[in-house]
């Protein structure tokens, strides 16, 4: 029973990395578009002001 019940938590405990992960892969899917804006218009800015 014991054998079981620490299988069944080393389950819980595989999946918790697994979404973790997950949210991490949408976090760079968003990240990265917003993060290569915020540098197109850090670039803009700094044009308009050396022009």
């Amino acid at each position: 029973m014991s054998v079981t019940q620490s299988g069944t938590a080393g389950a819980g405990d595989a999946e918790a990395p697994r979404g973790r992960t997950r949210w991490g892969v949408v976090t760079a899917i968003l990240g990265l578009p917003a993060l290569a804006v915020g540098v197109f218009l850090l670039m803009m800015a700094v044009w308009v002001l050396v022009s």
